[in-house]
């Protein structure tokens, strides 16, 4: 969206509609988004992860073009900054691999809950690439964060260990890493290029290893609906992400990203018959609180 079309959205709308609104959106794409991680995960024994990496890809570059082309024409899709943006292209092209993995191995709700550590994982990550400082407080947030994590995966138990917990950790990794060299690229690029330059690169590199190592003529019409369905939402992700950044910023926005526990927990119950303990509860309880303080620090600071 242009600076018109923000300037418009906050006459017509007040502060407290304007966030209600950042809030729907971004619920949205949370919902959006754990639906997707739950076809994956219903579908994984009968269709490659990797076919469906290359249709959530190259679903999302038309309404990238066509938004980008409508703003801004075909400049607005130059990178300044190519470095960044090669590695926000590999980070979340593998954050996302690794995440859906995780998921696939992992019980969902387990997945989401261990997920929400990444706001940790920036944190830790600006300090290095950012060059930020972190004090005692947000230090001890880090560590409760941390131990959340560990309570939930309890060590203690037999059969404890999961591919899974391998995966989830690359992937929140790699996903933190991915969103760190955002914030690079946010002082230089806009969102949109970004976004389609990532998207093409991640669709690129599927659409060959799929034509070259897989074969697509044994998909039943089953499978092609489940991809189309993917391909559709996952562009429908984008748009209400986008959206829910217009109307509110990110740090007054972050309690929102909660709501991906419950809608976890339901899909978990209701879909795959998984179990809710307690060890999971306190852990998630440790995590969320943690990650809260985080972005309170990082707002307050921003504030002063």
């Amino acid at each position: 969206m242009n600076v018109r079309g923000n300037r418009l959205s906050k006459e017509i709308v007040s502060s407290k509609d304007s966030y209600f609104l950042g809030a729907l959106f971004l619920f949205l794409e949370i919902v959006v988004g754990t639906s997707i991680v739950a076809i994956i995960k219903y579908f994984s024994s009968d269709v490659s992860l990797s076919v469906v990496l290359m249709f959530r890809y190259l679903f999302c570059l038309p309404i990238l073009l066509l938004v980008g082309l409508k703003i801004g024409g075909i400049e607005y899709f130059k990178i300044k900054n190519k470095k960044i943006m090669s590695l926000r292209s590999i980070a979340g092209l593998l954050g996302l691999l690794f995440w859906y993995l995780s998921v696939i191995h992992l019980d969902i709700s387990k997945a989401l809950a261990l997920s929400q550590v990444m706001p940790i994982f920036i944190c830790i990550l600006s300090i290095f690439f950012l060059g930020e400082k972190v004090g005692v407080f947000r230090w001890a947030a880090v560590l409760l964060g941390l131990s959340g994590a560990v309570v939930i995966i309890n060590p203690d138990s037999q059969n404890w260990y999961n591919i899974g917990l391998l995966y989830i950790f690359f992937g929140t990794l790699f996903a933190s890493i991915m969103f760190v060299a955002l914030r690079k690229l946010g002082m230089t690029e806009n969102p949109i290029a970004t976004a389609f330059w990532y998207n093409l690169f991640g669709s690129t590199i599927f659409s060959i290893y799929c034509i070259a190592a897989l074969t697509l003529d044994d998909l039943s019409p089953e499978i092609w609906t489940m991809l189309i369905i993917i391909g559709v939402m996952a562009s429908a992700q984008q748009i209400f992400m986008a959206l829910s950044h217009t109307y509110a910023s990110a740090s007054s926005l972050a309690p929102v990203h909660y709501t991906t526990i419950p809608i976890g927990i339901l899909i978990g119950l209701l879909v795959f018959n998984e179990k809710i303990e307690l060890n999971f509860l306190i852990g998630t309880l440790f995590i969320v609180s943690s990650t809260l303080f985080i972005f309170y620090r990082e707002r307050k600071k921003s504030t002063d």
